[in-house]
């Protein structure tokens, strides 16, 4: 292998600022030995996480959590996690070679260099194409959410928010609940849950009462709280029956989160619970990794009957503008895709 030794020059997505987003020219050195160099050909923004940071929302002592990030939340700060591209450089220790298709958990940028590490780089099957592949994370989440909470058959589920994680973790509920009811405001995501088999998708306003038609008054099994917003989490809490579990998924970064408890969580005895991508839970680490977990988000997508939304595309030029939108008060966004030059 013909390996390439000089500085080549890249440029990544910054949050300069509150509010604001720019292409920074950045250095991309030669890989070392566990190290490859990707030139990016699709990345997907997080409407969660990605804002929070966009907005300020996040402690600025707040810890990165990834390597292939960089600054910190309080400004500039290079952070996001799904980007898929092809290995145009890979170190001997590595096991990639050019021309590999890989999901990377690294922020927006066109070229870069990053250790090989199996839990931040991840071969593609060749036939997952990338504006599929780009989902794998927010699958994950989804996935990850499955794994801590089981949906046993019979099951009413109730999943609040219907942008992307919560769509991907209702689709996966659907497989074996028995009602699967979600909750969205904007009436657009409603009928496109409906539309691939929700029984029920319903605004904010009307999940009480549809809840107590569809279980007899005995209340959900489970709850899954997808939107960041603080009154879903207690809009749960009101629904969940006698010893359910609410799962949340959402990350509120430095927002408050006021709730009231009683009756419902205190007499009830229900369980609220941290459903969180980072780590693997309680009793599941003899089987599961993160690795395993991951390599079944790519068999899930390599389903065809599993949608995955993208209302938008960017070309990576214009990234910043993909913020604007998503920090707009318009019709909510959907999976909003970056899209990179080819090779020159």
């Amino acid at each position: 292998m013909t390996r390439t030794t000089a500085t080549r020059s890249g440029r990544g997505l910054w949050f300069t600022a509150e509010r604001h987003a720019e292409l920074l020219d950045e250095e991309v050195a030669p890989p070392r030995a566990d190290q490859v160099t990707v030139r990016a050909l699709a990345s997907m923004v997080s409407a969660g996480t990605e804002m929070l940071i966009y907005r300020g929302q996040i402690p600025a002592e707040d810890d990165l959590g990834l390597e292939t990030c960089a600054g910190t939340f309080g400004f500039p700060v290079k952070y996001a996690y799904q980007v898929v591209g092809e290995v145009v450089d890979a170190g001997a220790s590595t096991g990639f070679h050019p021309g590999d298709r890989v999901f990377a958990r690294h922020p927006h940028q066109d070229l870069f260099t990053m250790r090989a590490d199996p839990i931040l780089l991840f071969g593609l099957p060749a036939d997952l194409p990338p504006e599929r592949a780009v989902f794998s994370n927010l699958l994950d989440v989804a996935l990850n959410c499955n794994l801590d909470v089981p949906v046993r058959h019979g099951d009413c589920v109730v999943v609040y928010g219907q942008g992307i994680v919560g769509s991907l973790t209702a689709q996966l509920a659907r497989r074996t609940a028995g009602t699967l009811i979600v909750v969205d405001p904007v009436a657009e995501r409603r009928e496109r849950a409906r539309a691939w088999g929700a029984d029920h998708a319903v605004a904010p306003d009307d999940v009480e009462q549809v809840v107590e038609e569809a279980t007899g008054g005995r209340g959900a099994d489970i709850c899954v709280e997808a939107t960041g917003a603080p009154p879903a989490l207690q809009s749960a809490i009101r629904v969940a029956g006698q010893e359910a579990t609410v799962a949340v998924i959402s990350f509120f970064g430095g927002k408050t989160v006021p709730l009231v408890l009683s009756p419902e969580f205190h007499y009830r005895r229900q369980r609220i619970i941290s459903s969180q991508v980072s780590t693997i839970g309680s009793g599941l680490q003899p089987r599961w990794s993160m690795v395993r977990r991951m390599r079944h988000a790519f068999r899930l997508l390599a389903d065809s009957t599993l949608r995955t939304e993208v209302s938008h595309t960017f070309p990576f030029e214009r990234a910043p503008e993909a913020y604007r939108l998503l920090d707009g008060h318009g019709t909510p966004a959907m999976g909003v895709l970056l899209t990179y030059p080819a090779a020159p």
